[in-house]
């Protein structure tokens, strides 16, 4: 059977560039939330939704539960996912954007991944990165203090352990995070991979 591994982070820790050498290391099938279904979409519904949080963040709680079904019918057949971002981000961002709803009452009705890997990077490191690609808006909402503390308290108490990428390179964080997943696999989940 295969397996459903999930990576999550903040905005310019480099997940999706991780999540794409795990997915061709591993040979497992790379998605993501929203996912590829929704590209099109996406500005439009959330630039329709304007300044409704609720709404965007149940918008991103579809596409999850979308996208969820969809890797478990994979690993049902044998096939190993992994996901660029899932439930933990949608819970996180939706709260430091002053979400109140009880999303968690979802979380039941959700496909629940193997693993939860939380990506980490020194905060310099992440700001430089964002510079680098052109920051959106979403990415501009994390250098607020405040409003990163919410998403990574959120975040850390989501996962199942933590990789810090910092001054790795790509073939580095891939093999820390293969090994993070080893530790979980063996029993380990409290650990972080520092």
């Amino acid at each position: 059977m295969g397996s459903f591994i999930v990576l999550e982070g903040l905005d310019g820790v480099g997940k999706s560039t991780l999540a794409h050498g795990l997915a061709r290391t591993l040979e497992a099938t790379l998605m993501s939330t929203p996912g590829t279904e929704f590209a099109t979409l996406r500005g439009e519904v959330l630039r329709g939704l304007q300044n409704d949080q609720l709404g965007k963040a149940l918008f991103y709680a579809a596409t999850v539960s979308f996208q969820g079904r969809k890797a478990i019918e994979k690993v049902r057949h044998g096939g190993t996912v992994v996901m660029d971002r899932y439930w933990a981000s949608t819970v996180a961002y939706a709260k430091a954007r002053g979400v109140t709803a009880d999303l968690d009452a979802l979380t039941p009705g959700l496909v629940e991944p193997y693993i939860t890997i939380l990506i980490t990077l020194d905060e310099d490191q992440r700001v430089t990165r964002l510079k680098q690609r052109g920051a959106t808006a979403e990415d501009i909402e994390t250098l607020c203090p405040t409003f990163r503390a919410s998403v990574m308290q959120e975040l850390t108490a989501r996962c199942s352990t933590s990789v810090d990428v910092t001054n790795l390179d790509k073939q580095e964080a891939t093999a820390k995070v293969i090994e993070a997943i080893a530790r979980v696999s063996s029993g380990e989940t409290a650990q972080q991979s520092k």
